[in-house]
């Protein structure tokens, strides 16, 4: 037998290998990423390995459907650990004061009216605390966090005598609610969850085509679309993510079956004039009415819930990512243009009589965080895609010069080919110069600087922070949209929208962030609220 004699030193040296070897197994085993292991705050949500099964429930069948069985939050949810940086923080402080204002003069009503200080309740269901939820959460507010979990816990009641937007109500309310029960576990939020889905279902058994109604009544079930019969085609189809990311956690396949039939339907009906771009209405037998071809209000997120259920389903169907792409090469070839005489590139409309609109809504923006996702996810090969979100991006960066540097509701292009470099290649009309503090820029910036590490981003998000700061807050709690942004002498709106609070603080914060692992966009996917609900492995 032989022996040998180590030193101190030799075991200290074979004990730090041995460790090195130790931590290398475990992250080639794939047991902790490398963020996850070196970083013990934050805990590790969706575990490759879960085992969750599929299922199907009272004999219904749904072979698309991706119903499993009620997972109850068998992974931790993820431990947040708050404001790292100056910046940060004067995002939390700005969404407390919006918290404190509410809950000053609106608690437990849908939205705050911060100059008049009083409140308004178009849905009756406590809309600004369900939606800004996730953000409280994500900014590790624990009494904010507390104070609305409790709420719904105790008072919120899905089944007021009202009628509401089934939309709507879907991407704040059901997605709020099912997003807070993700980052909490708390078991009452995705009680009231189920108890609103089922209220808003009445819009799908209720529609004599796979088009829901637009409107439903929460108490009674009575369903209608009030404009002409007619619903949009971003109100039908964006209720997806939400309806089935309910199926998951219920187990009951009926929410995603109703929902996802009506992205099928539009689907088949191909939308071949514009090569997969679609008119923004449709009548109750699902027929299309013809209208101008746009990417903004009444038609967005169509195009955006294609990519992010292709994500949420872990890649399985292919037909809406061939969706997807088919629309972004129709967008390319019918709405994307350059400004005179400085060459920006933007997103026009085309108008009933096949003419090209120089028009950009705000909401537009959205389209740059969908390209980002194309890149990420090995869509984009020629960096296409990429490209055009950062035109997308600076093209929103662009509507914010202005006297207050808030972004304005629509921008107009000038195409003209002319000497006159005077010229702007932008401008806002009057009547399209509000600001209701819309989120879409900030999305954009925040998906940019996720894919490219470019701070450009953060400091156009930072700037247009410190416009809201100057221009948008009222001192008595809250804060207004506004109704011109080319005047420094502004009046207010008397409006804090809920997706203030829900969307564009929420993506300053994590724009604003140190650690870009919060949330990745391979473990999570965002509502068109900007609620993460996840992508299951």
């Amino acid at each position: 037998m032989v022996y040998f004699k180590l030193n101190r030193k030799t075991l200290l040296l074979l004990f730090i290998v041995y460790m090195q070897l130790l931590v290398f197994l475990v992250l080639y085993l794939n047991l902790a990423s490398p963020g996850e292991f070196l970083n013990p705050k934050r805990q590790k949500f969706f575990a490759r390995g879960a085992e969750i099964s599929i299922v199907r429930q009272n004999g219904t069948e749904c072979p698309d459907c991706s119903v499993r069985t009620p997972t109850r939050l068998r992974r931790a949810p993820p431990v947040f650990q708050g404001p790292t940086n100056d910046r940060q923080k004067a995002i939390v402080k700005a969404f407390q004061h919006a918290w404190s204002g509410y809950k000053k003069y609106a608690w437990g009503h849908d939205e705050l009216l911060p100059v008049s200080r009083t409140f308004d309740n178009p849905f009756q269901l406590g809309l600004t605390i369900v939606d800004s939820l996730d953000t409280a959460i994500i900014m590790g507010l624990e009494e904010e966090t507390l104070e609305g979990v409790e709420w719904i816990r105790d008072k919120m009641n899905v089944s007021p005598s009202k009628s509401v937007n089934l939309f709507e109500t879907t991407i704040r309310v059901l997605g709020g609610l099912l997003s807070g029960y993700h980052l909490t576990g708390e078991e009452a939020l995705l009680e009231k969850a189920a108890k609103l889905g089922d209220n808003l279902l009445n819009a799908f058994t209720k529609s004599s085509s796979p088009i829901p109604r637009s409107d439903v009544s929460l108490d009674d079930g009575n369903a209608f679309s009030p404009n002409r019969d007619l619903s949009s085609l971003a109100e039908a189809t964006t209720l997806q993510l939400e309806f089935r990311d309910l199926s998951i956690l219920t187990g009951n396949p009926i929410y995603e079956e109703l929902a996802f039939n009506a992205s099928k339907h539009i689907h088949r009906a191909r939308c071949s004039e514009y090569d997969g771009l679609c008119p923004y209405l449709i009548n109750a037998k699902g027929e299309f009415k013809e209208t101008p071809i746009t990417l903004g209000a009444r038609a967005d997120s169509y195009y955006e819930y294609l990519i992010k259920q292709w994500l949420q389903t872990k890649k399985s169907h292919d037909w809406l990512r061939d969706d997807f792409l088919r629309s972004m090469k129709a967008v390319r070839k019918h709405l994307y243009r350059q400004s005179q005489p400085r060459g920006f590139w933007f997103i026009g409309e085309v108008t009933e009589f096949g003419q090209l609109y120089p028009k950009m809504d705000h909401l537009v923006c959205f389209l740059s965080g969908s390209l980002v996702l194309s890149n990420l996810n090995g869509l984009d090969e020629d960096n296409e895609h990429l490209e055009m979100a950062k035109n997308i991006g600076e093209v929103c960066h662009e509507m914010y010069k202005n006297p207050t540097g808030l972004g304005p509701e629509i921008a107009h292009f000038n195409m003209e080919n002319s000497s006159d470099t005077t010229k702007e290649d932008l401008y806002v009309k009057s009547l399209d110069s509000h600001s209701l503090l819309r989120p879409e820029a900030i999305e954009a910036w925040f998906y940019l600087y996720r894919a490219t590490k470019d701070k450009k981003y953060q400091e156009w998000g930072w700037s247009a922070f410190e416009a809201i700061e100057k221009y948008a807050r009222v001192e008595t709690g809250g804060y207004s949209s506004i109704d011109n942004v080319l005047r420094k002498k502004i009046r207010r709106r008397d409006k804090m929208e809920s997706f203030f609070t829900a969307e564009t603080l929420k993506y300053l914060y994590l724009l604003l962030a140190d650690d870009q692992h919060i949330l990745p966009l391979d473990r999570w996917v965002f509502n068109t609220e900007a609620h993460p609900l996840p992508i299951y492995y």
